[in-house]
């Protein structure tokens, strides 16, 4: 019978590993690299006894042709150990018909084993799937099945930054956790941890270590203009767009970046928050947690009037009424005087 299934975030499940694991844990949610990891603890929790872990876990490669077997291994006794472990993976690109037979043999999974469903990653064709639903689909066939969502949010992602930087033996300063955090992406992240921390000054990582990880060159080109005109600093803005404009002849680049920055700022003086606001974006939180910290020094109504001017030069260079250089490097120097 269908049954109220459980639900926990990969944090809440790390944070309070139960003595004994439910009969069936299905696992969400799009990242492998937290999947693997529970699937590690499952295994270390259901099996302590290293010497008998191996004949007592079966795994099934949902893409082969084994899932009608899931509730049969499962019903085999375990050997020397209190419980048996059927892993079945890669589930997430299943067609309908093929989700059901993952579903019956979810069913009233007996006490002495463990199925662990790892329905995780991005499907394929992502059209009218909803990952999660079918995760909870699963759990439901077995009383106390649990569903644990292994994604994580930006903030979750500092946390984890945090943990695993310290089991690499290395610190990462507030501005480079934020930065690289803003990608939500665990493995990308472990990996540039695990690259820099060969190489880091005095095991220590700072903002400029991670940049090139979390945005492209052109926009590290972008970030250093606007943040120039932002401190105010026109003439540093003015080398940097010159030196920019070597490189490409259109000033249309700087120009909507800097009139994107304008806007952003106008919205964070309303009290917009820039988490939110990174996201209706499309850009790096990290950039707008740096933004809210110059809307602070404007009134709604100036940050309007500096948003308005910003469009105003925007829409003269797409005209042509003023030449694109000439009206970047006005706007830079205007915005930068607070004028």
């Amino acid at each position: 019978m269908p049954s109220q299934q459980g639900q926990a975030s990969y944090f809440e499940f790390i944070a309070r590993l139960p003595k004994r694991l439910p009969s069936l844990i299905v696992l969400t949610g799009r990242e492998h690299v937290l999947a693997d990891e529970i699937t590690r603890k499952a295994l270390e929790l259901a099996v302590p006894d290293e010497s008998v872990r191996a004949l007592n876990v079966d795994s099934i490669d949902a893409q082969g042709s084994s899932l009608g077997e899931i509730a049969s291994r499962a019903a085999a006794l375990p050997f020397l150990s209190d419980r048996r472990v059927v892993i079945v993976r890669n589930t997430i690109d299943l067609k309908k018909e093929e989700r059901d037979l993952v579903a019956a043999g979810c069913q009233n999974v007996p006490e002495h084993a463990l199925v662990l469903v790892t329905h995780t990653g991005r499907p394929q064709r992502p059209a009218g799937r909803r990952p999660a639903d079918e995760a909870f689909a699963f759990a439901r066939q077995t009383p106390g099945g649990l569903v644990i969502d292994c994604t994580l949010s930006a903030p979750e992602c500092e946390r984890y930054i945090d943990e695993y930087s310290a089991q690499l033996g290395v610190k990462v300063d507030a501005a480079a956790r934020a930065a690289l955090a803003a990608c939500e992406d665990v493995a990308e992240i472990r990996n540039v941890l695990q690259r820099l921390a060969l190489t880091a000054r005095g095991k220590r990582i700072r903002f400029e270590d991670v940049r090139e990880y979390s945005v492209s060159p052109e926009e590290t080109k972008l970030w250093d203009i606007g943040d120039a005109v932002n401190r105010g600093d026109a003439a540093t803005a003015l080398r940097l767009i010159r030196e920019a404009l070597v490189q490409s002849d259109s000033a249309m680049g700087p120009l909507i970046w800097i009139a994107g920055d304008t806007q952003a700022i106008w919205e964070l003086s309303r009290g917009a928050h820039p988490d939110a606001l990174a996201r209706a974006f499309g850009q790096n939180p990290y950039r707008f947690k740096k933004l809210s910290s110059v809307a602070r020094k404007f009134s709604p109504q100036r940050a309007r009037e500096r948003a308005n001017m910003a469009m105003l030069a925007l829409e003269r260079s797409i005209t042509g009424e003023r030449q694109g250089d000439q009206q970047l490097e006005e706007l830079s120097v205007r915005l930068a005087s607070n004028k």
